[in-house]
């Protein structure tokens, strides 16, 4: 049950997606002037996500606060896509970085932020990938995919996730 806004994925079932999705709309309106067809949106938007009503969401008409809440398609989220085109995957633990095999064998990160340096005996060293894609906004786009070897995707784009 995940649902895309702003282009951050968020599942309506984990109490802490929902809680960062709240943020996220009271993020999004405070750029707007508050009127009272505002404040009826955004707390008609608070009820659905905290009765995880993503139908509501996605086909609710929020006109004056402008929200945009859109359902996320399978295959959409880029680990997904890779697993199910049969590539290897690896996620880390620590932040959204997906490591990756391309066609060719070669492991490709995809994330949105360069690894931090590391120091090792005194000196400090930047990580350096054979191939890396760094992303703006979570998306990735196919072309971005294809030219790092991954030849059997085929949406436009993909979510980081």
């Amino acid at each position: 049950m995940e649902i895309r806004f702003e282009n951050e994925v968020y599942n309506l079932e984990l109490i802490g997606h929902r809680r960062l999705l709240h943020e996220a709309i009271e993020d999004y309106v405070d750029e707007l002037e508050m009127t009272d067809e505002v404040l009826e949106e955004l707390e008609l938007a608070h009820r659905l996500i905290s009765n995880k009503d993503m139908k509501g969401l996605v086909d609710g008409c929020f006109a004056y606060s402008e929200l945009v809440f859109l359902e996320v398609e399978e295959n959409e989220i880029l680990e997904e896509a890779l697993r199910n085109a049969g590539y290897e995957v690896q996620t880390s633990r620590v932040s959204r970085s997906i490591y990756a095999i391309n066609d060719e064998g070669i492991e490709v990160r995809i994330s949105d932020h360069k690894r931090p340096a590391v120091e090792q005996n005194g000196i400090w060293m930047d990580h350096e990938y054979e191939k890396e894609i760094i992303v703006n906004n979570n998306i990735v786009y196919l072309n971005q995919l294809k030219e790092n070897g991954f030849s059997k995707l085929d949406k436009v784009e993909y979510l980081l996730g």
